[in-house]
């Protein structure tokens, strides 16, 4: 666990590093830069926090999944929402079932190879969905049997805006400028509205490492998870 708390430290920090550089870089009068390329280079601000930002979710789970495999246990033993992760990501066929019978004998077969092991380590793929909001971390959070975020969390609480319409606009900005979907011109960002997005993305970080240090704690990986009121609803 040592290990893992080291190295998930070691991504939050070169993280930070880069969105220092990506500010320092682009808002601090550093390079001289035309008012054209200087609006471009802004807007685009957006879409590299959001790498950032993507690639820590990416690498931090997978990490939780290596510190989670390092612990040898029998697939069974651990709740039945990752059991649900690894079978999806072993299987696709599980969420398109095959109609040809030779695909279906495959199938039939590697289940029965699956069950009969019970040891495979846990399938490292973590499905971000390109877009990383409040509903996608939660989903990844709820799969791992984490914690999840609350609408309203921290800061982002009333009077200011809460953590989920936060996410939202800072998708909204990066998809917007990645997709082309508008001129540069039109995506206002300044060094103000870039570090309202670089502490989000930062205190998210800090945040997401608390969780998976609290679920490795309390063996949150274990056993039957605790249902959220949408699951039990459903």
């Amino acid at each position: 666990m040592v290990d893992f708390d080291r190295l998930l430290q070691y991504e939050i920090t070169e993280r930070e590093s880069i969105m220092f550089e990506i500010e320092r870089a682009l808002f601090t009068g550093r390079y001289d830069l035309s008012s054209k390329h200087q609006n471009i280079f802004w807007a685009h601000s957006i879409s590299m926090l959001y790498s950032v930002w993507e690639g820590f979710v990416q690498n931090g789970f997978k990490l939780y999944v290596d510190e989670l495999n390092s612990y040898n246990l029998n697939i069974f033993e651990f709740c039945p929402k990752i059991v649900i992760h690894h079978m999806e990501n072993s299987f696709k066929q599980l969420l398109d079932y095959p109609s040809k019978e030779g695909a279906k004998m495959k199938l039939y077969q590697n289940l029965k190879n699956f069950y009969l092991a019970s040891n495979d380590p846990i399938q490292r793929i973590i499905n971000t969905e390109s877009n990383v909001g409040f509903n996608v971390i939660n989903t990844l959070l709820q799969r791992f049997g984490l914690e999840s975020f609350p609408e309203h969390w921290d800061k982002y609480a009333y009077p200011n805006t809460n953590l989920k319409e936060s996410l939202a606009l800072f998708l909204k900005l990066r998809n917007e400028v990645s997709h082309g979907s508008v001129s540069y011109s039109s995506v206002i960002i300044d060094q103000n509205g870039y570090n309202r997005f670089k502490h989000l993305v930062r205190d998210l970080m800090y945040e997401i490492r608390k969780k998976m240090m609290d679920g490795l704690n309390s063996q949150a990986y274990k056993g039957q998870v605790q249902l959220s009121a949408a699951d039990n609803a459903s």
